[in-house]
């Protein structure tokens, strides 16, 4: 026999587990809850971690993985200082940096309609620009040809702020007040990624040319350089050659180098770490609601004896009343998957839509949080489908 005729007891096996289910009402509703809730976790928890290692990733491959940060490293309380020359002379030394932009990061308050707003000051050379892929929306960059010019360049969320608490949208030549300082805005900067390796954020900054520095910074040394790889060139070996290059023209002191690709090799260890933590807090949460649907089948065997004895009297095979039970079970996770799974996944987006990122679905969400959910159902329902089969005829027909 094959088709659809085939198909027929195992129909009339779920049709039945289905009708048996629903008259258990309340109780049905609350393993299936409970089932839906751990795969709900599961889910959510994979689609949370995927879309940020996601996002991570996207940051470093709009701002490229050839990125290096150069940060002094102090000797005891002495803290090394990088002279502007010796750090401008790093691509001419063939050491693997094509490109280096030192900064001065600090905070800074500007006051804007009568309110003060907290802003990052950086005071750069016009290369920044370039190794962080800024685009100007309004007027011009900084340059070196400004020297102590007091001009500033606005990110954009901060060129909003200053707009909304002053009543009108930020000009070029506007003067803006900065600590003691009045300095002229000659430019705003399109929304702008931030960059991790760097600790920049643009759009919150207020930049400066480089020798502005003097006028706003009490001590103005660098406090970072930003360098971008010479193509092809082998990142680890790169860091070790400008650390040893620093090395030897600084004494006392010394820098580190971290590269992106060593950046992104770390995020991808913690992510993992990350995921799997997460995956065991789902994991809990699924195992909980299986001991609901363990509750619930094992109520049903008590309450359905009779039946289940009058089943085996009239012929069914104690392997029928097992698959009876499991049957049952395997509808509920199934359920309850399934409800979970669109939880867990909506879950995720407005996760993701909270955060500001692009949702992408985890690829192993669904296997993973359905094949979970049946695990889960066939082990916990597989005891009360055992206890149901192994019951006297005789004495589960004399049950009350």
């Amino acid at each position: 026999m094959s088709g659809p005729e085939s198909l027929a007891p195992f129909r009339e096996v779920v049709f039945d587990g289905l009708g048996n289910l629903q008259a258990l009402k309340g109780r049905t509703l609350l393993a299936l809850t409970g089932i839906a809730i751990g795969t709900a976790a599961v889910i959510a928890m994979l689609h949370v971690g995927h879309n940020a290692r996601m996002e991570a990733m996207r940051q470093f491959e709009v701002m490229g993985v050839d990125l290096a940060v150069i940060t002094p490293r102090g000797e005891g309380a002495t803290p090394t200082v990088l002279p502007p020359e010796i750090v401008r002379a790093l691509p001419s030394h063939g050491l693997g940096i094509v490109q280096v932009a030192p900064f001065i990061a600090t905070g800074t308050m500007i006051w804007a309609g009568g309110a003060t707003i907290q802003a990052n000051l950086i005071a750069a050379t016009d290369s920044l620009y370039t190794i962080a892929k800024a685009t100007v929306a309004q007027g011009r960059r900084t340059s070196e040809l400004d020297g102590f010019a007091p001009f500033v360049v606005l990110g954009a969320e901060l060129a909003r702020d200053m707009a909304i608490a002053a009543g009108q949208p930020v000009r070029i030549g506007d003067a803006v007040r900065m600590d003691d300082q009045v300095l002229t805005v000659i430019g705003v900067l399109g929304p702008a990624f931030p960059v991790p390796l760097l600790s920049l954020d643009l759009d919150r900054s207020a930049v400066i040319p480089f020798r502005t520095a003097r006028r706003l910074v009490p001590d103005p040394q660098i406090t970072t350089v930003a360098a971008r790889l010479t193509p092809g060139a082998d990142d680890r070996a790169t860091a070790a050659r400008v650390a040893d290059y620093f090395q030897a023209l600084l004494r006392p002191g010394g820098v580190q180098v971290q590269t992106a690709r060593q950046l992104v090799d770390g995020l991808e260890q913690q992510m993992r770490v990350y995921g799997l933590l997460l995956l065991a807090i789902g994991a809990v949460s699924l195992v909980v609601g299986g001991v609901g649907v363990m509750n619930v089948m094992l109520m049903s065997v008590m309450e359905r004896r009779r039946e289940i004895g009058l089943r085996l009297a009239i012929g069914a095979r104690r392997r029928d009343i097992r698959t009876m039970f499991l049957t049952e079970a395997l509808i509920l996770a199934t359920l309850g998957s399934l409800l979970g799974t669109g939880l867990g996944t909506l879950a995720g987006w407005l996760f993701a839509e909270a955060s500001g990122w692009s949702f992408l679905a985890a690829p192993l969400a669904l296997p993973l949080g359905a094949g979970m959910a049946l695990a889960v159902g066939l082990f916990f329902g597989s005891y009360p489908a055992a206890r149901a089969a192994r019951l006297d005829p005789i004495a589960a027909l004399r049950a009350e």
